[in-house]
């Protein structure tokens, strides 16, 4: 039940909210022009999808200002920082994700070209329709991600981030030490 609130007026909601309600509610299945407008909200959608993940295997990961090379901070145990870009995929192409690096304009779709090594550690690939989150240290420019792979990223996501973290050298950060990557191989 609704407590009621006699005085209190609710604002109407603004017009562009209403369209994104509207335009998201077909998603994944939206025109491209859908897609691309409402391209902050998916955007947003994948960060706290990763901060969810993070969340469920008690990992301590904060946001950073957008104007930031990357969009996480994974705070390790020995408060080492990860810096970890999250990027995501919405459709398939040719049957799989597939997921080609560029940074985004602040003014359009275009990108602003390729990221530097510098600018992340971890990258958190997001397939948004399926949630499904795969971490990667691996730096290429592509990276896919096979339509077959998503039920055991939704189920051991653990073991892509304790990959990317040994890849960096931080294996003393994986819970139960590196062997437990040795017993998942």
């Amino acid at each position: 039940m609704q407590l009621s609130f006699p005085d209190v007026v609710l604002p109407l909601r603004p017009a562009e909210t209403r369209d994104a309600r509207a335009a998201l509610a077909t998603y994944p299945d939206m025109t491209t022009s859908n897609l691309c407008r409402y391209a902050k909200h998916l955007g947003n959608s994948a960060e706290l999808l990763v901060d969810s993940v993070f969340m469920r295997l008690g990992e301590r990961a904060f946001p950073v200002p957008e104007h930031e090379r990357h969009d996480r901070l994974l705070v390790l145990p020995d408060d080492t920082l990860v810096r970890v870009q999250v990027k995501a995929r919405h459709t398939l192409t040719g049957g799989d994700y597939v997921f080609n690096l560029k940074q985004r304009s602040e003014r359009g779709a275009t990108g602003r070209g390729p990221y530097e090594v510098q600018d992340f550690d971890i990258l958190a690939l997001v397939v948004l329709p399926e949630a499904a989150v795969r971490f990667t240290a691996d730096w290429q420019s592509r990276h896919v991600i096979h339509l077959s792979e998503i039920p055991v990223l939704r189920r051991n996501p653990r073991a892509s981030l304790d990959e990317a973290l040994a890849r960096l050298g931080h294996a003393d950060a994986i819970p139960g030490g590196s062997n437990r990557l040795d017993l998942a191989a």
